[in-house]
């Protein structure tokens, strides 16, 4: 069961970076939407790599991360504002996907499906959480997708 697992974060993560590489820049920092395409993509990896440490106690932040981006929206869970910056490049959300996929052997434990996950707000096994995460990047793929396809790009690419 671990191999599917990781097969599946690692075709959703190959679909994110496949969005990612074809967004135009004039998309890409679009403030159009209540949310930046850059900012979906970061706040699906943020949350992939949030849900694969086990428990918030262990969660290492991305190297890059700046505080509140993986939140959506004008503001963080607090009701604070966001305050925008700087923006990440497509650059730096692919070697994020890249570090994220790498990570994925170590991330996916095979002998603990059945406890309960370590997020106390997110009532599931740990298999249920994988399930959760998954369904949770590409629900972020699709609306991407979206994106790329109001602007007349398709051709994203499905994996398996």
């Amino acid at each position: 069961m671990k191999a599917e697992l990781i097969a599946q974060y690692k075709a959703g993560l190959k679909m994110l970076a496949d969005v990612v590489e074809k967004c135009p820049g004039s998309l890409w920092a679009n403030n159009e939407y209540e949310s930046a395409y850059w900012r979906i993509a970061y706040h699906a990896l943020f949350y992939t790599s949030f849900y694969l440490a086990g428990s918030p106690d262990v969660f290492i932040p991305w190297e890059k991360h700046r505080l509140n981006y993986n939140f959506m929206g004008p503001v963080a869970h607090d009701n604070q504002p966001i305050v925008v910056t700087d923006i990440y490049t497509k650059a730096e959300i692919l070697a994020y996907t890249e570090t994220i996929a790498n990570s994925l052997e170590s991330q996916v434990e095979d002998t603990k499906y059945n406890e309960l996950c370590g997020f106390n707000w997110v009532p599931l096994s740990r298999f249920g959480l994988h399930l959760y995460t998954i369904r949770h990047l590409q629900h972020h793929v699709g609306q991407l997708t979206e994106r790329l396809h109001q602007v007349g790009i398709k051709g994203v690419k499905w994996e398996r």
